[in-house]
């Protein structure tokens, strides 16, 4: 398995186990015999759920955010002058 395997994986993996805590979360007022609070509820799920959204922010933002195929330097600076561009 290459590293970038790995990092796919783990990357879906957490996304996967986040979407369904949300889930279960969303919908236990609905599935349970218990009277819960809504309101109360409500305030529950987004203290806790705010808790793990930024960590799942930066592992989606890291993994799908990056470019795959890396251009060197030179074959940047090569286009710029194509273009016309000046600095």
């Amino acid at each position: 398995m290459t590293t970038d395997t790995i990092r796919a994986i783990l990357a879906l993996l957490i996304v996967g186990v986040f979407m369904v805590i949300t889930a279960f979360m969303a919908l236990f007022p609905l599935l349970t015999p218990q009277q819960v609070q809504l309101n109360d509820y409500a305030d529950f799920f987004a203290k806790t759920s705010s808790v793990y959204t930024g960590i799942i922010g930066v592992i989606v933002g890291y993994y799908f955010g990056r470019s795959t195929t890396a251009k060197p330097a030179s074959q940047m600076d090569n286009q710029s002058e194509t273009r016309g561009d000046t600095q």
